[in-house]
């Protein structure tokens, strides 16, 4: 067989083992990347290691892995890649983690400004095994099984009639460390859009249409923001602490819009069909943005994240909610 370069496919082997990273939007990053391996080389064994439990909630039922490991230890990782025939490590920063594997190891180098991460991952795949690229490789596979599964919405009193809007108030930071970051660093903190925005946000959509409900979502860690917002908004839906990443997910294909600053959710959010507004500040869409770009998607970026208004968010949230109207799936 030939590629379209001309030249043979890079042989792998029985037997692959790829690391990932360690944060939630990183690994969802990895994941076109692995069906375009599976897809190339269906007769070949991926296993996968994720450095987290937290972040390993990704590949939960990825069809294109067959074991799913979790270490962050040099001398168990090099110990695994004996077993195998290959070693691809997916994230340049998990290199690290893979320094003790001495042979049969690639990686993805560092990764440069302007591409989306997940596109560079992407591309350094195919250009290793020589296969090329379509726009059908370009889509996160996340949540795969979990159509059976019990509605995280189920027994809240959800109305016929409600329009649902999912947010989520914090980031990676705020979902590790909790309050004690959050009153530390909100006001410096480059990805974060404070809390009082989201909450006058949401009472400016409510009082746009009384049909709106809010939907919030976080680690136990960003309890604290779940609180502040429930009580500023009336008929709030708390989910925080309550969801892994297939049932956030599946809980896109029940809300009628998504919004949040640059955070793991957007990405799952971005891998769904739901419509959403994605809100950035110094970090560039470009790089870590919704993947691909969607019409359904509107992305609105400042200097800084208190630079954005709430008033700009509200009539993107409107305009998405009437051009791109929702029946829930099944």
């Amino acid at each position: 067989m030939q590629t379209n370069e001309g030249r043979s496919p890079t042989i792998l082997g029985d037997q692959v083992l790829l690391v990932a990273a360690s944060h939630t939007g990183n690994n969802i990053f990895c994941t076109p990347a692995i069906r375009f391996l599976k897809k190339h080389y269906p007769g070949t064994t991926f296993d996968l290691v994720a450095l987290n439990k937290k972040s390993a909630e990704v590949f939960y039922g990825n069809p294109d892995i067959r074991t799913l490991l979790i270490s962050d230890s040099k001398r168990k990782l090099a110990k695994l890649a004996e077993q195998y025939s290959q070693v691809i490590c997916l994230y340049y920063k998990s290199i690290d983690a893979v320094s003790g594997i001495k042979k049969n190891l690639v990686s993805v180098p560092p990764l440069v400004s302007g591409v989306h991460h997940a596109e560079q991952v992407l591309q350094f795949v195919a250009g290793y095994t020589g296969y090329p690229l379509t726009d059908e490789d370009r889509a996160y596979v996340i949540g795969r099984g979990v159509n059976g599964h019990p509605s995280p919405l189920a027994n809240v009193g959800i109305k016929p009639d409600d329009i649902l809007i999912c947010m989520h108030l914090g980031c990676a930071r705020t979902a590790i460390h909790g309050w004690k970051f959050f009153y530390r660093r909100q006001a410096t903190h480059q990805k974060l859009w404070p809390v009082d925005r989201y909450i006058e946000l949401a009472n400016r959509l409510i009082d746009a249409d009384s049909r709106i409900r809010f939907v919030i979502t976080g680690t136990k860690h960003e309890s604290f923001l779940g609180k502040r917002f429930e009580q500023s908004v009336p008929g709030t839906i708390n989910l925080i602490g309550k969801t892994d990443v297939p049932e956030l997910f599946k809980l896109m294909s029940e809300v009628n819009l998504y919004i949040s600053q640059d955070c793991g959710v957007l990405h799952v959010a971005s891998g769904s069909n739901v419509p959403l507004v994605g809100l950035f500040g110094p970090t560039n869409p470009a790089n870590t943005g919704p993947y691909p770009v969607k019409q359904n998607h509107a992305v609105i970026k400042k200097e800084s994240m208190d630079d954005i208004d709430t008033a700009e968010v509200a009539a993107a949230a409107l305009n998405l909610l009437k051009a791109f109207p929702r029946a829930k799936e099944a």
